[in-house]
């Protein structure tokens, strides 16, 4: 099935959750956000399993002056 996350379409498969896709795509374990479908996504339910179409939007905290 087909995600798309910040704009960019990656295909998983069923039994994926927004932390295995997230630790797969190399997001960092602190300091990241995601919304899912426009909707703020909470760490603890980041155990969820994604859905064919869903939309995520994953930002990273930087670190600068």
């Amino acid at each position: 099935m087909i995600v798309v996350v910040n704009d960019q379409r990656v295909e998983v498969d069923e039994q994926t959750t927004v932390a295995k896709l997230l630790a797969s795509l190399g997001f960092p374990d602190r300091g990241v956000a995601v919304a899912l479908d426009l909707a703020v996504l909470p760490r603890s339910n980041w155990e969820i399993r994604l859905f064919d179409g869903a939309r995520l939007e994953v930002v990273t905290a930087v670190q600068g002056g």
